[in-house]
């Protein structure tokens, strides 16, 4: 899948995507089943929300050992795909995350910004327990979590639902850029009141991509089920946290293509 010109100049413009229809229903039960042998890890040993957050990563919530979580798992393609593919039996997840979130990525990425390559930058699982009305994220940018030093580094998130998601089981509050000249500057505080603001109503498998200065927030989950989101990071460039001699990546630094290691 590429993206045409106009999607991409809305997105540089608004500061978000969203793709009816990304993932195809065997993707959709792909990623379901990656995040059920997870999430079933973190609750024998824990609390989705209390310990984690909502927040399951493959290589963060300790189902993998750190001995098995190497330098090339981090920061090669075949090692990342290598170690992701035990997760389960006929595991595609990684590939997948690499072949079409990451390109449909870069391509956002260069748009916005210069020629440099995507990386993976981090993958997580956003699950989010039935009633339980307090698991919300505040308003907040996904860049203010990084240092001024990684903030060079352009990010998109793709937030992806495995589930049907409204305001009712923990979707997200978008509040587009307001002034595209001036992307993720905003000049008022985040409010569901605000005119720009809306929440993504989206069917399961759809996808919002989201710039890293884009302003957003997600309700709790009042429904009886639990509701699942997929959501891969991508950097243009590999993201360190300081400029020395060796590399010190922020996170994973998984270039796209099969012949380029860190």
């Amino acid at each position: 899948m590429l993206f045409t010109q106009e999607q991409v100049s809305f997105y540089c413009k608004n500061g978000f995507l969203i793709v009816d229809g990304f993932l195809t229903p065997k993707e959709i039960a792909t990623y379901s089943a990656e995040a059920q042998t997870l999430v079933n890890h973190c609750y024998e040993h824990g609390d989705i929300v209390t310990h984690w957050g909502c927040v399951v990563e493959p290589f963060g919530c300790g189902f993998f050992g750190s001995t098995e979580i190497s330098e090339q798992a981090r920061t090669t393609r075949k090692g990342f795909v290598a170690l992701r593919n035990t997760l389960f039996e006929s595991n595609s997840a990684a590939t997948c995350t690499l072949d079409r979130f990451g390109r449909c990525a870069e391509q956002l990425l260069v748009a916005c910004g210069t020629s440099e390559k995507a990386y993976l930058l981090n993958d997580q699982y956003i699950v989010k327990p039935p009633h339980e009305p307090s698991a919300q994220f505040a308003w907040h940018q996904d860049v203010l979590y990084f240092s001024n030093e990684e903030r060079q580094y352009p990010v998109v998130s793709v937030w992806t639902p495995l589930d049907s998601v409204d305001e009712t089981n923990g979707t997200v509050l978008v509040d587009p850029f307001p002034d595209p000249d001036r992307p993720g500057f905003y000049t008022d505080s985040g409010s569901a009141q605000n005119t720009r603001v809306f929440p993504a109503v989206l069917a399961a498998g759809s996808a919002l991509f989201m710039d890293g200065r884009l302003r957003h927030c997600s309700t709790g989950n009042n429904s009886s089920r639990f509701r699942t989101v997929y959501m891969p990071q991508f950097s243009l460039g590999q993201m360190v946290k300081k400029e020395t001699a060796e590399a010190n990546y922020t996170a994973l630094a998984v270039p796209l293509d099969d012949d380029e290691s860190s």
